[in-house]
């Protein structure tokens, strides 16, 4: 028998940690009665606009890298290449990593396509840099909704908000000099060569692996290099993307009509980035439990209500997360299963 991987038990306690957060959260603060009422009250119909949002949010995905990707000489079916691209964005639920694990399985299925590695992982870095500059500036929305609003934050948490707001702007900054400011670019490199040899040498007591340091800055200048080449097509990876986050967010909002809330603009704003700054920025996979238990706690106290928010956000986690999570899931093991094929019919070909 083989012992368990170590990044599995890791993964599943994590997993379980924040499960255990959500239930904490739901039986401290929450009223039983209020709760089975509004899973009694919910409005179906309301959840089948949220999945087609998911789709379409999905399918913006796709077409976001499907614009670079046409700069390239390389082609995939089309049903393939949203297999591969779908597969690619839903790994992230589990392994939360800013993205890299995305890029990591995307990369290993294109190659099986015959699409080298020194496209795909520059079209991908390209892709996510968009990805994120759109994110913060929607995030940055939903904070200056709240700014603005001091009936809903007021005294020291006013204060909270401005540094979220201010760390968002530092990350919309940095992007954009990278992008346009070579010399900045270069300076910010070569600053986290530095830092990157420091960390490993003085602190995790490691052998300083420069050579992948420097790969990973060839990667970045590889990637804006990249985007400098068409700016009309740039233009149409950042509406996709809009896209993506615009029916990502109205899915949230279908999923909050189900349960007899109409939300604001501003309002909407807020609860996309309390899910998906804490999505980010804490080591539970996709937020799970941590997440909800946040947007809960938040919305109950904006007045919108515990109860109504908890089984908004669970009903947007099993749309957006869980669903497309078990499709991919079985896309990537048919997938596997097609390459394993394949692999093992070139083999026993007589040569």
């Amino acid at each position: 028998m083989h012992a368990p991987n170590k990044k599995t038990l890791i993964i599943v306690s994590l997993i379980v940690l924040g499960i255990m957060v959500l239930g904490l959260a739901t039986t401290l603060l929450s009223d039983y009665h209020k709760l089975v009422d509004v899973f009694q009250h919910l409005q179906m119909g309301q959840m089948i606009f949220a999945l087609l949002s998911t789709g379409v949010a999905y399918l913006a995905f796709t077409l976001s890298f499907n614009s670079l990707f046409e700069m390239t000489p390389y082609r995939v079916p089309f049903g393939k290449f949203f297999s591969i691209m779908f597969i690619s964005a839903t790994i992230n639920f589990i392994i939360s990593s800013g993205g890299m694990s995305s890029i990591a399985i995307r990369a290993f299925l294109l190659k099986h396509e015959k699409v080298p590695l020194s496209v795909t992982i520059p079209l991908s870095f390209a892709q996510n840099m968009v990805f994120n500059l759109v994110l913060s500036f929607v995030c940055l929305g939903g904070l200056f909704y709240l700014h603005g609003h001091p009936e809903f934050a007021a005294g020291p948490k006013q204060l909270v908000i401005l540094a979220f707001m201010a760390g968002l702007l530092l990350v919309v900054i940095g992007m954009i000099m990278i992008f346009f400011n070579t010399a900045f670019r270069r300076w910010l490199l070569r600053q986290l060569l530095v830092t990157g040899n420091w960390v490993n040498h003085k602190i995790l007591r490691k052998k300083s692996n420069s050579k992948m340091l420097v790969e990973t800055r060839n990667k970045i200048e590889a990637t804006v290099a990249f985007l400098h080449q068409g700016w009309t097509q740039l233009f149409l990876v950042l509406f996709w993307v809009s896209m993506d986050w615009s029916f990502t967010a109205l899915t949230l909002y279908f999923c909050f009509h189900a349960v007899g809330v109409s939300l604001p603009l501003g309002l909407l704003l807020v609860g996309f980035t309390v899910m998906f700054l804490s999505s980010n920025i804490n080591p539970v996979p996709a937020g799970l439990g941590v997440s909800e238990s946040l947007l809960a706690i938040t919305f109950g106290y904006l007045g919108v209500g515990f109860e109504k928010t908890l089984v908004a956000a669970l009903l947007f986690r099993f749309v957006f997360f869980l669903i497309p999570l078990a499709v991919s899931t079985a896309l990537y093991l048919d997938t596997m299963r097609s390459f394993l094929k394949t692999q093992t019919a070139e083999e026993t070909k007589p040569h």
